[in-house]
């Protein structure tokens, strides 16, 4: 029996989601390398697309990096939001790119110790439809 990775499956379940809030909208995240050294940034962006012949207007897009730090010998929880686009409108047919860089702290637990890091990102569109997506982001020994 093959395995199913755990990002496969939240890429899956978030367009399905997607599809039921955001009706036609699209909207994800795209990696540039889903490996991060720690200290290194992670390097993604938001696409969001509006549907042929319907104008939209992206009220907010979030973004969010969480994982964890060693802090003392004990791992501590990490977070980082940033909020970007402020009512942008959006022809149909058109898409918006965001660009993403967000450092990884030096004293990030590395994916093969036990620490889970994700970035995510939902956009509020015509203020009310929230499309999200989520991706793993494996942090490596600094090299």
């Amino acid at each position: 029996m093959g395995k199913i990775k755990l990002s496969d499956t939240l890429q899956f379940l978030t367009a399905k989601l997607n599809k039921i809030t955001g009706s036609e909208f699209d909207f994800s995240l795209e990696l540039d390398d889903p490996q991060v050294a720690t200290g290194d940034v992670v390097r993604a962006r938001a696409v969001l697309r509006a549907p042929e012949g319907k104008d939209r207007t992206i009220t907010r897009v979030r973004m969010q990096l969480a994982g964890q730090v060693q802090s003392e010998g004990q791992w501590e929880e990490y977070e980082q939001t940033a909020d970007a686009v402020n009512d942008v409108p959006l022809p149909g047919g058109h898409e918006y790119v965001i660009p993403i860089v967000i450092k990884i702290p030096h004293q990030a637990v590395f994916s093969e110790d036990g620490g889970n890091w994700r970035l995510r990102a939902q956009a509020v569109v015509d203020r009310s439809v929230t499309p999200r997506d989520e991706v793993v982001v494996e942090v490596v020994e600094e090299g």
